[in-house]
């Protein structure tokens, strides 16, 4: 079998799970960055989120916790829209 027709072919079908997964791995690269960063003291939006909740400082707590959900929304449709396009077996009826 010709390697452009394995790549076509194989390549697409094997390309979904990794898709998926790099989708749905956004919410988990900003929370191990939020750790991360509180750790070792690098300044960033993870002590910046651990200072306002101890300030109770309510419009800050807010606006990363929407700032996180929109990030994780963005991954997700990111990975839809890329499975879209990959697979020809994913379409709107």
């Amino acid at each position: 079998m010709p390697r452009a027709r394995l790549y076509r072919f194989a390549l697409r079908t094997a390309a979904n799970p990794l898709i998926s997964l790099l989708g749905y791995s956004a919410g988990t690269l900003l929370s191990a960055s939020l750790l991360v960063e509180i750790v070792f003291g690098w300044p960033g939006i993870g002590p910046l989120f651990l200072e306002a909740i101890l300030a109770r400082d309510l419009f800050v707590v807010v606006d990363t916790v929407l700032l996180s959900s929109v990030f994780l929304v963005a991954g997700n449709l990111l990975a839809d829209a890329l499975l879209f396009a990959a697979d020809p077996r994913i379409r709107v009826k």
